[in-house]
């Protein structure tokens, strides 16, 4: 939190009292322009949303935002998000699994320094997608609500009273734009209207997405998309040792199935290797086919890192070991796992190639 005349260390700005004033008079520009800019907006409503959004984001220095909108028989509507918040499912923001529903409900400004920690928030949302500090405010018209505004950064403590002074003005902004622009038409029919183009977006936005982030075969997670999150891990754990840990599987014998059963066969195995991977994990460890017959395990939040690593790689292998139906043969699933442990210091290229040399190290001990 802020002291008068002084500013965070985290903004990269010198604990000078006068340089602290000037960044808190720049920002307080920065909203003054961006309130000026809500009130004279002349485009169409889903433009508006977006534009606040990101706005508000950029003042702030948030990682992600979204914007809420009551729609038809009280359903929240995704209106537009931003950066971490993209990632969320849809029906987490009612479920609780942010500050959006106590807001909702309030009908007050709420904000968390540490997310992990508030028993506000329902759910693993929070844990599994790194909200760690949030701030949501009501778009308000009137004596209604049309909505939330809600921000959210990826480290504990990241906004300051100007943060929150400034979401909250805005989102009054927001509310009375939003509300002028709704009463020019019957409330139900834009609503109806705006939410089902809204849905369109976003299903077609998902296929896109998901094309480009999921394996087709598996519809794991693919290399680009997970090596993306484990840079944001080890950045996020950068001085933190021991917090996270990484397998690195490597079926044995797959060329042999192929080659004795055919490729239909192998994909089939691929499939089950993916399905006893994701059921053998927590929904805070993250999964993902790197290509071939090599998968990659990012195992998050570990208490004790070598006993609880060791213990999911011994859980993996005996599963996988089990003898099951695959396309009508009683197939096991072999595989190599080789294991590192985050030191704190390695990046995402250093951690995934010394788990790789492990699991051939593991690999070579089995074949001797």
């Amino acid at each position: 939190m802020l002291t008068p005349g002084r500013t965070r260390h985290a903004r990269g700005l010198p604990w000078s009292s006068s340089s602290a004033k000037d960044s808190e008079i720049l920002r307080l520009r920065s909203l003054v322009a961006t309130l000026a800019g809500i009130a004279e907006h002349p485009g169409e409503t889903a433009h508006f949303i977006e534009d606040a959004l990101e706005k508000v984001i950029e003042l702030t220095r948030a990682t992600g935002g979204v914007v809420l909108l009551d729609g038809a028989e009280a359903e929240t509507v995704v209106a537009c998000a931003r950066g971490q918040m993209q990632t969320l499912e849809r029906d987490a923001y009612s479920d609780g699994e942010t500050l959006a529903r106590a807001c909702l409900t309030r009908h007050v400004a709420l904000r968390s320094d540490s997310a992990f920690e508030d028993d506000r928030i329902t759910g693993r949302s929070r844990h599994r997608h790194q909200l760690h500090s949030l701030i949501a405010t009501p778009l308000r018209y009137g004596d209604a609500v049309l909505g939330v505004l809600e921000v959210c950064s990826s480290v504990p403590h990241a906004f300051d009273d100007i943060d929150a002074q400034a979401v909250s003005l805005i989102g009054n902004a927001m509310g009375g734009a939003l509300g002028r622009q709704l009463a020019l038409e019957e409330n139900a029919g834009l609503l109806r209207r705006l939410h089902d183009a809204l849905l369109d977006t976003q299903a077609t936005a998902r296929m896109y997405q998901d094309a480009a982030s999921l394996d087709s075969l598996t519809g794991l997670p693919n290399r680009p998309a997970f090596e993306a999150q484990l840079e944001a891990v080890c950045a996020m754990h950068t001085g933190q040792p021991h917090r996270f840990g990484l397998l690195f599987l490597d079926l044995d014998g797959f060329k042999d199935i192929n080659d004795t059963h055919g490729h239909a066969m192998g994909d089939e195995v691929l499939r089950a290797t993916a399905g006893v991977l994701r059921d053998a994990l927590r929904d805070t460890d993250v999964v993902a086919r790197l290509g071939g017959d090599e998968f990659v395990v990012l195992l998050a939040s570990l208490r004790d890192a070598g006993r609880d690593v060791r213990s999911v790689a011994a859980a993996i292998e005996d599963e996988l070991g089990k003898p099951r139906m695959v396309n009508g043969v009683h197939l096991p699933i072999r595989c190599s796992i080789g294991w590192v442990i985050h030191d704190g210091r390695a990046s995402a290229e250093e951690i995934l190639r010394d788990a790789d040399s492990q699991m051939y190290a593991h690999k070579r001990s089995r074949r001797s």
